[in-house]
């Protein structure tokens, strides 16, 4: 059935917005009795039955409510350093949505050559994506200093883990990387990487370094690479 976003599904019965109307007269050409799903990005699935149908208006009505609970999956925070290039972080919301992450931060490092994320576009990028994969949860975004999320992460009960290329010689191999808790946080710095004193305070706020191998990624690649590591539970 087709799939459809709603971040409210708390009424049995409402109008779709005419976004997701528009979609189910013009490209999927649906009608009055088809039955849709919809998810409210919080694990929410909800199946409901078209009640009408006009150009730029639907209303449904749910029949069926399904909650899907990951509080007892591991969860995977990328804490990213923008691209200077923002089809590339755009690029890699709609990948990690898709493989499926529980948090994306957008981290302003030293060396970043952005300062600025449109969350709002990314956000609309990320439902596109979920209801491509027929998800039902949105990664929480945030955009924030590199300095203020160590502090935030500072005595929180995660496994933190670090990329960082200048010095690898106390890295821990992706592959050999243990979880303990039930969130692990990964730093991936910009394209000119963390600077030796971001380093150092990272690893004086509990991250481990961690190696993503031998050649140098760019920071989507990197991300990305994380991300299908701890969906593959290869860590």
């Amino acid at each position: 059935m087709p799939y459809f976003f709603q971040e409210n599904l708390s009424q049995d019965s409402f109008a779709l917005s005419s976004e997701e109307s528009k979609h189910i007269t013009k490209s999927m050409r649906l009608k009055e009795g088809d039955f849709i799903w919809i998810t409210d990005g919080k694990g929410m699935l909800a199946k409901a039955a078209l009640t009408s149908v006009f150009k730029d208006s639907c209303n449904i009505e749910i029949v069926e409510r399904t909650f899907h609970d990951n509080s007892t999956l591991k969860k995977l925070h990328l804490a990213v350093a923008p691209t200077k290039n923002p089809d590339r972080m755009e690029w890699l919301m709609e990948k990690v949505v898709e493989i499926g992450v529980s948090h994306l931060s957008f981290i302003i490092c030293d060396r970043s050559e952005r300062k600025h994320v449109d969350l709002s576009r990314l956000h609309r990028i990320a439902i596109s994506a979920l209801k491509q994969s027929q998800g039902t949860r949105l990664p929480e975004l945030k955009m924030v200093s590199f300095s203020q999320f160590l502090s935030e992460t500072n005595g929180v009960n995660v496994d933190k883990f670090i990329a960082y290329c200048d010095i690898r010689t106390d890295a821990i191999a992706i592959g050999d990387v243990e979880l303990k808790y039930e969130e692990a946080v990964f730093l991936i710095g910009p394209e000119g990487d963390f600077t030796s004193q971001e380093f150092f305070f990272a690893k004086e706020a509990g991250f481990q370094q961690v190696s993503l191998g031998e050649k140098i990624l760019r920071t989507e690649t990197a991300a990305l690479l994380i991300a299908c590591c701890f969906s593959a539970n290869i860590f």
